[in-house]
């Protein structure tokens, strides 16, 4: 059975990364720090190994200038893609005009069924309001129409760096929603959503179900095995609570996206991926640096559920 590759919660790697990305398809793996244990582990990317790459990203549009690369040793892709139209929260985002227009080319290049939309997080502040939020989503599904069939919601998880960064970076004040009201604008959306025969789910927001808005599961392990006509192995993976998705290995670093998105879980400081990104290498072996294995230890080649304890020179 294959693996499924996430690439990435963690970062943007089709929009920063998508060079050092290649040179690792091409070496057939990569190694991976554990952000919690932080130990490493070398993950095979061979097409032995890999059943599907799941792609998630803001701007995808260095990646499909090479996508021919990527197909060509991995074809078997999936597709995660924010579009909100948010300027003042994600303000070195492209235009989502621009992005738009890669998502159709992507949408064209597969299938609807290959690329989500993500309208995601909806942060309600003293500037943006459900109105704000409601006239960007319209807008984006008129031109998303025929283009995708499903639509990832969720509100801003309130995590203490999240909070900081918005004191710090933005004249932005979150507003304490409650549940009832975020349920009504979620249904609120569905209906649109229905009008341009777009499905709206909630991710990891289980208060927002109805029998309008279903529960999501980002990396679905069935739906990919038969959408790509594969075996994969499906096991339980959440990631955090409330996740319904299927175990992934997730091959990207936290601190080193440079998009700057004022409610980003992933970036505790973004003058920290500043100068992670300045000193990066699309050669090293690992996004995060060169890895070389403790003296007598034995590589692994193939992808593991052991972590080897490896170091970083």
């Amino acid at each position: 059975m294959k693996q499924i590759i996430s690439a990435s919660r963690r970062t943007d790697i089709p929009a920063f990364y998508t060079d050092w990305f290649i040179n690792r398809l091409k070496a057939g793996f990569v190694y991976v720090k554990h952000p919690f244990t932080k130990k490493w582990e070398r993950i095979s990317l061979k097409a032995d190994d890999v059943g599907v790459v799941v792609f998630w990203s803001k701007n995808y549009s260095t990646l499909l200038r090479r996508i021919e690369e990527i197909e060509r040793i991995i074809p078997n892709l999936f597709f995660h893609f924010t579009i909100t139209g948010n300027k003042i929260l994600e303000p070195n985002v492209p235009d989502y005009k621009e992005t738009i227009k890669d998502f159709i080319f992507i949408s064209k290049r597969y299938s609807p069924k290959h690329i989500i939309w993500r309208f995601d997080p909806i942060c309600i502040t003293n500037d943006l309001s459900f109105s704000y939020y409601q006239e960007k989503f319209i807008t984006c599904a008129q031109k998303l129409t025929g283009y995708t069939q499903t639509c990832y919601i969720s509100f801003v998880n309130l995590y203490k760096k999240v909070s900081i960064n918005f004191k710090r970076y933005t004249d932005q004040v979150l507003i304490e929603i409650a549940n009832k009201e975020k349920r009504r604008f979620a249904h609120k959306l569905a209906e649109i959503a229905e009008k341009y025969n777009i499905r709206l789910y909630a991710c990891c927001n289980d208060y927002l179900l109805s029998e309008k808005v279903k529960k999501a599961s980002c990396i679905n392990g069935y739906y990919l095995a038969n959408l790509f006509n594969i075996p994969l192995k499906i096991k339980a993976g959440a990631t955090r609570k409330g996740c319904a998705c299927t175990k992934s290995i997730d091959i990207g670093a936290y601190n080193t996206c440079l998009h700057g998105c004022v409610y980003c879980y992933a970036n505790h400081d973004k003058e920290k991926a500043k100068r992670f990104y300045k000193n990066f290498s699309p050669n090293w072996n690992s996004i995060e640096g060169n890895i070389s294995l403790e003296e007598g230890e034995e590589p692994i080649n193939k992808i593991t559920s052991g972590l080897r304890q490896l170091v970083l020179f």
